[in-house]
């Protein structure tokens, strides 16, 4: 592939990004979004609540536990982590309950489970 190629389709690639980060807000409804739109919405919602603390990205970086301010930098920016470090993030941010309610049964579950063993 030629080099101006790969600069155009480069170029290409980061307008798009921030085409989509650009309509993306805090407030975005997960319903509608595609797993790279909710990423970046919840990376959104993370540089908002550190802006919030009043923290610089290299001070949350460290206060997290994470490798490398880059690590952090590139999560607001690319909404990418990996699921450790979103767990070190949740947990400097002091919304561990939040994770804790992930992929718990719905009510709706519980009685079916419950009703699957009446029947039994």
């Amino acid at each position: 592939m030629s080099s101006d190629l790969l600069k155009k389709l480069q170029d290409s690639q980061a307008k798009a990004k921030k085409k989509l980060k650009n309509r993306l807000n805090p407030h975005s409804a997960f319903g509608t979004l595609t797993d790279e739109e909710i990423a970046m919405v919840l990376a959104i919602r993370a540089k908002d609540l550190r802006l919030f603390a009043n923290k610089k990205q290299s001070d949350f970086a460290k206060e997290a536990e994470l490798s490398s301010p880059t690590t952090y930098s590139n999560y607001e920016q690319k909404g990418s982590i990996s699921m450790i470090n979103f767990i070190k993030v949740m947990r400097t941010f002091g919304r561990l309950e939040e994770l804790e309610k992930l992929l718990l049964p719905t009510t709706k579950e519980k009685i079916e489970k419950i009703e699957k063993q009446r029947i039994k």
